[in-house]
C-alpha cells in the first residue's frame, strides 16, 4: 500500500472537520415563529456590535428564514446572567455578551 492509500482515509476526515467547523454560524435562532423570530450573536466590545461576523452570520440567519427580506422590531443586549449572580460571583461570568436582534418577514 502506498503512502497516499494510508493517508487519504486522514485526510477526507480532516477535511471533513474543516466543512462542517466552516458552516457553523457565530448566531443563534433563540425564538422562531411562523413569521418573526430572535437572533442573537456574542459580541465583546460596543465597537463590535455592528461590525462583527456575529452580526453578518445574524443577518444572514434572517435572510434563510425569510428570503424576501426582513424588518428589524427591535434589537439590544440581552443579558446573559441576572445583575445580582453576577455581583455573587463577582464579575467571573465572563466579559463576552449577548446581542439580540427581533425581526419579522416582509
Amino acid at each position: 500500500m502506498g503512502i497516499l492509500t494510508r493517508t487519504m482515509p486522514h485526510l477526507l476526515l480532516l477535511v471533513l472537520i474543516a466543512a462542517l467547523t466552516g458552516c457553523t454560524h457565530e448566531a443563534t435562532l433563540v425564538r422562531e415563529g411562523a413569521q418573526d423570530g430572535l437572533v442573537s450573536y456574542a459580541f465583546q466590545s460596543d465597537a463590535e456590535i455592528l461590525s462583527s461576523s456575529g452580526r453578518r452570520d445574524a443577518i444572514q440567519v434572517m435572510a434563510e428564514k425569510c428570503p424576501k427580506g426582513t424588518h428589524i422590531v427591535r434589537e439590544g443586549e440581552i443579558p446573559k446572567v441576572s445583575k445580582a449572580a453576577d455581583r455573587a460571583w463577582r464579575g467571573q461570568m465572563g466579559t463576552e455578551r449577548l446581542w439580540g436582534i427581533q425581526f419579522t418577514c416582509e
